[in-house]
């Protein structure tokens, strides 16, 4: 889903003069940095605070427990629809125009973000501006506007992001969007959150604003601020969101993913694509409360960690073998924040996937990148990892966590999930305890309990499905094609992946055209 930001139209336009904010309270003093459970009178909202008066900044984190997984059938997409206007329909006093003007001197934005579990708003201004900016996110949480001009407006935008970007432009977005369609098929996470083109044109501005005090409820949501703001400003921003609606009940659970067995394909007939985009997943039977999760975390990040070299499957299909630009594995949900390289915080999940992502490779190599990551990731939840190589990788994916958490909007988010999955101890901390003493043994038992199935989803991107599917089915070889020689090791090591039995049968490879993907 796409990060929504309020910004300037145009550069010429002199800000709304605001009054300056008045913070009332008492003095709460704690360590800066440190997480703190705000203790603010009966009837304020769930809240988290990081004063820290060096900082240069108040970060702001408004994250509700809705997200996708809770758009009403026939209605998908209404809750990013929802979160969308409620960022960019402006306030009962500004129109969205009005509010941009507001926004640009200080050069602040208003961002949401909605995934299958939760949606969140967050901010981020200097601290001078913290008087003025205030007020400002007040209102847009307390009261947007949600006017009939914003509704076509963000209505179209999202059928646009649908169906020309995530459709039509970023097939590796679409790959893993569409892996999740066909591991949660008939369940809340089975569409992706910027819903269906059904879904969306079902959608009418009464269902926003019902949605809007449904969904988006004070039971539902937890606040959190960080950086210098003024001692007591916390426990106002908590009792002011006690304003949002009472929510009418509790959420509806979850059913259990579908159950499915062996290997399956499913295969997304796109002719306009250049090139495969793959992803691999599972469910998984963990989510970061879990007593594995440390474990099975390592073991992905040793396997494919995010846009490092660091990673098995990133040194033997792209360093070694040059197929694509980068091949990554994933304990848990991963989305990457804007162009870092780090994960996008307040994504949390009732339940969680396991997967393996393949960035596109030319479509005569498709099928051996797909046989070389099931390879490496078979060799290493079969024979485990080399004690040696554990004490190796567990000094740099140490210093690693570190790199997660450099703002102070990432510290708060990364607190706030602590606090989704009720976590008693920081997340780095956590992982960095349950690393030490780790051997071969004690992950290979985590890995045959949590990550080693032959139960296993793939999605594909490409055109000509037809002839893909064929050549699937046939079991025949599929060595790669290079533009340069290869080193002997590597052609030796070609010659076991490319005859990787994949025993797939007709039934076990599903093709869709792009066009009916996400279409109800």
């Amino acid at each position: 889903m796409k990060r929504f930001a309020l910004f300037a139209l145009v550069t010429a336009i002199a800000c709304n003069e605001l009054p300056p904010l008045n913070v009332p309270g008492p003095t709460v003093a704690h360590p800066a940095g440190a997480s703190h459970e705000v203790s603010a009178s009966a009837g304020a909202v769930a809240s988290l605070s990081r004063r820290n008066p060096e900082a240069r900044v108040v970060a702001f984190r408004v994250l509700f427990d809705v997200g996708s997984a809770d758009d009403p059938s026939g209605k998908e997409g209404l809750t990013a629809l929802t979160a969308a206007m409620t960022a960019q329909s402006g306030t009962k006093e500004l129109t969205f125009a009005q509010l941009s003007r507001a926004l640009y001197p200080m050069a602040a934005s208003i961002d949401v973000h909605v995934d299958r579990d939760q949606t969140v708003f967050s901010a981020e201004v200097a601290a001078s501006e913290l008087g003025r900016f205030y007020p400002l996110l007040h209102d847009v949480l307390l009261g947007p506007r949600l006017d009939d001009e914003s509704f076509s407006r963000l209505r179209l935008r999202a059928e646009s992001d649908l169906k020309d970007e995530l459709k039509g432009a970023s097939d590796e977005a679409l790959g893993k969007e569409a892996l999740q369609a066909f591991l949660y098929e008939g369940h809340p996470y089975g569409h992706p959150p910027v819903g269906t083109e059904a879904g969306l044109a079902a959608i009418t501005l009464e269902d926003v604003k019902a949605h809007s005090t449904r969904a988006f409820c004070k039971e539902r949501v937890t606040v959190g601020v960080a950086g210098a703001f003024p001692e007591g400003f916390d426990k106002k921003l908590a009792q002011d969101l006690a304003a949002l609606p009472a929510c009418a009940g509790p959420r509806a659970s979850l059913p259990e993913p579908p159950k499915t067995k062996g290997l399956r394909v499913l295969l997304v007939d796109k002719p306009s694509a250049d090139s495969t985009a793959i992803s691999i997943g599972f469910p998984a039977s963990y989510t970061r409360a879990s007593d594995d999760f440390p474990a099975a975390y390592f073991f992905t990040s040793y396997v494919g960690l995010h846009r490092q070299s660091a990673g098995v499957l990133y040194n033997r299909l792209r360093e070694a073998r040059g197929l694509n630009y980068g091949d990554y594995a994933y304990s848990e949900w991963f989305e990457q924040e804007g162009w870092t390289r780090f994960t996008l915080p307040n994504t949390a999940r009732r339940q969680q996937m396991a997967s393996i992502w393949l960035r596109p490779v030319k479509p005569q190599n498709g099928l051996f990148a797909l046989r070389g990551a099931l390879h490496y990731w078979n060799k290493y939840t079969e024979q485990g990892i080399p004690q040696d190589e554990i004490a190796r990788f567990r000094t740099f994916l140490s210093r690693y966590l570190s790199l997660e958490q450099q703002t102070e909007s990432r510290r708060l988010g990364f607190a706030l999930d602590d606090k989704s999955y009720h976590a008693t101890t920081a997340f780095a901390d956590r992982m960095r305890t349950g690393w030490e003493g780790l051997t071969t043994a004690k992950l290979k038992d985590v890995v045959a309990r949590d990550l080693s199935t032959g139960d296993i989803s793939v999605a594909i991107v490409a055109k000509d499905a037809a002839a893909l599917k064929k050549t699937l089915v046939s079991g025949q070889k599929t060595p790669p094609s290079y533009d340069s020689p290869k080193p002997k090791d590597v052609t030796d090591e070609d010659r076991t992946i490319e005859a990787l039995p994949l025993n797939l049968k007709d039934a076990d490879v599903r093709i869709v055209p792009v066009a009916e993907l996400f279409a109800k």
